[in-house]
């Protein structure tokens, strides 16, 4: 038996239709889990080709949660990611009707319950990270990864030592010199593949300062880029979980003692228009760490499963 089943594309983190990142929303919360399986949602995936689709499903405890989320790439299942995850909450807004009424919502994954917030004046869907580990990353992989990032054909060389972040995906944290030196590095991506594979890390986040960085400053202006390339994604163009892993590296860096807002940049050289709030956020009960964005339904309608 076909299943028609409610399906929206989303363009997350941008306020301009087609300037941000896509993610296809298949909304499976009238059937269960059991009537879909994960081979076909993989093949939904592979089919409409976006860095990721996402399935809808009712909470495994109604009372913990307001939906369950899986999120699939063309070639694996992840456990969390970003964009996803911020496109997949509005879409379930849209879906509920309940765009203009909910303020909190909490979604169930694979890496727990992730507490999103929804302003219903600005649109802005927020999401606060569960999973912020990190470690530091050894010299000679450093070395390998700066001969994969280069500018005017040198090795981009960070500011201080990349981490490798466990947000889920497995960033790799370059922070470098400027803006500048982050929009115009150009990645030899075969070199950079190799080198994710071999050591089990999803990508790079390279990003570097827009303006003087005031570390008492309590908003900052950020370029980042996010490289992909061991999962067929050379360069992501609005990327959530990669924001995530650059703010926690900046906490480990600078140690902020108060709450401190990230304006995030990226896209530009995709000719997308992205834009990230985050925010590190410092309270007597310790540091949390968020990001959020807008996020538009340009694709409405029913696939049929």
């Amino acid at each position: 038996m076909v299943n028609k089943l409610l399906f929206k594309q989303m363009d997350v983190f941008t306020s301009k239709p087609f300037k941000g990142n896509p993610v296809a929303v298949v909304n499976c919360m009238d059937i269960s889990e059991d009537e879909i399986s994960s081979e076909t949602m993989l093949s939904i995936a592979n089919w409409t080709n976006l860095s990721e689709t996402t399935f809808l499903f009712k909470p495994t405890d109604p009372t913990k949660s307001n939906y369950k989320l899986r999120i699939f790439t063309p070639a694996n299942e992840l456990p969390f990611a970003g964009h996803p995850t911020i496109g997949s909450c509005k879409a379930y807004l849209q879906f509920t009707d309940q765009i203009q009424t909910l303020k909190y919502i909490r979604q169930e994954c694979e890496v727990g319950i992730i507490d999103l917030v929804s302003d219903v004046d600005t649109g802005i869907i927020s999401l606060k990270a569960e999973k912020t580990d990190l470690d530091k990353l050894e010299a000679d992989v450093v070395k390998l990864y700066q001969e994969s990032l280069t500018n005017n054909g040198k090795p981009i060389k960070p500011i201080d030592s990349p981490y490798v972040l466990h947000v889920g995906p497995e960033w790799v944290v370059f922070l470098v010199e400027d803006s500048e030196t982050c929009y115009n590095a150009n990645p030899d991506f075969g070199k950079m593949a190799e080198i994710s594979l071999k050591y089990g890390h999803s990508g790079i986040i390279l990003a570097g300062k827009k303006s003087k960085f005031d570390e008492n400053s309590s908003v900052l202006e950020m370029e980042m880029r996010a490289f992909v390339p061991a999962y067929n994604v050379n360069e992501d163009p609005v990327c959530g979980s990669g924001s995530i892993a650059l703010i926690r590296y900046l906490q480990q860096k600078y140690n902020f003692s108060k709450t401190t807002r990230i304006n995030i940049s990226q896209g530009g050289r995709m000719t997308r228009e992205g834009h990230i709030y985050a925010e590190i956020k410092v309270t007597s009960d310790g540091i949390s760490y968020h990001c959020g964005g807008d996020a538009l339904c340009v694709v409405d309608g029913v696939i049929n499963v």
